[in-house]
């Protein structure tokens, strides 16, 4: 089974190539990138072709989705909800598992359920999911895109909102992962991630860590393998193994140049 990601912009930076990376290390399947704007001269970005099991590939609207989809793609002003429609198109037509590229994943995805989602009491998330094939709800998100009023498009959190609605209609309990196993901190404490350590446990809970990159870049733009080592936080206890493990496929994990 597939996991999916997506990026579109010029500034993929270290949080986002160890985001690829480690769901490759540790998924069971290939890790397929889904491109719209391809980051240019980014060593980064670059480096991703040498990481075993990353398929990079454009998103190419128009050969995957239908017309309707495709010009919703096309007005729609919000990476987040470009990706949104993406993730869910791709999850309908073939099942798989999704995750944002502000993550860093920890430990094996092998063995977690084939639907697996995170409801954190408000939203139902849109930034980690899984679905077997032909699970009906993401194809009923997909559905009800094409229902979104027009002035929806200019609301950051529509779309994990209309998602959070139809999942409480639909799904059951089980469906349902433990929440601080892939999101350990609400994204108002987001920063806790940078700059103090893990509490007792806390690291070994984590199978996948979300770290709200809209706001978490004033880190990881600045970020290198020797940040993590002269940064003693939850992030960089998380993120050494799997450098080490990266370091091991692929040598040194040269910074020159990653702050193309």
């Amino acid at each position: 089974m597939s996991l999916y990601m997506y990026w579109s912009g010029p500034d993929f930076d270290f949080g986002n190539f160890l985001a690829v990376a480690s769901a490759a290390v540790h998924a069971p399947g290939q890790v397929v990138l889904l491109v719209d704007e391809e980051p240019v001269d980014n060593h980064w970005f670059s480096l991703l072709a040498s990481v075993p099991r990353v398929v990079v590939e454009p998103v190419d609207v128009d050969r995957r989705m239908s017309a309707e989809h495709a010009a919703l793609y096309r007005r729609m002003t919000f990476v987040a909800h470009r990706s949104d429609l993406v993730s869910f198109w791709v999850l309908a037509h073939g099942g798989g598992f999704y995750l944002d590229t502000d993550t860093l994943t920890t430990r094996s995805l092998a063995g977690l359920p084939p639907r697996l989602l995170f409801d954190d009491g408000k939203i139902v998330h849109v930034g980690a999911m899984s679905f077997p094939p032909g699970d009906p709800l993401p194809a009923a998100m997909v559905d009800d895109f094409l229902r979104m009023p027009a002035q929806d498009l200019d609301v950051y959190q529509s779309i994990v909102y209309r998602w959070t609605r139809l999942v409480r209609n639909a799904a059951a309990p089980g469906d349902f992962g433990a929440l601080d196993s892939f999101f350990p901190v609400h994204w108002k404490e987001w920063e806790r991630i940078f700059t103090e350590p893990g509490s007792a446990g806390e690291a070994d809970a984590v199978h996948v860590l979300h770290h709200y990159g809209w706001f978490s870049r004033k880190y990881t733009a600045a970020m290198d393998v020797a940040w993590l080592r002269t940064h003693p936080c939850l992030f960089s206890e998380l993120a050494l193994p799997v450098v080490a493990e990266l370091e091991d496929l692929l040598g040194s994990l040269d910074p020159v140049g990653s702050r193309s």
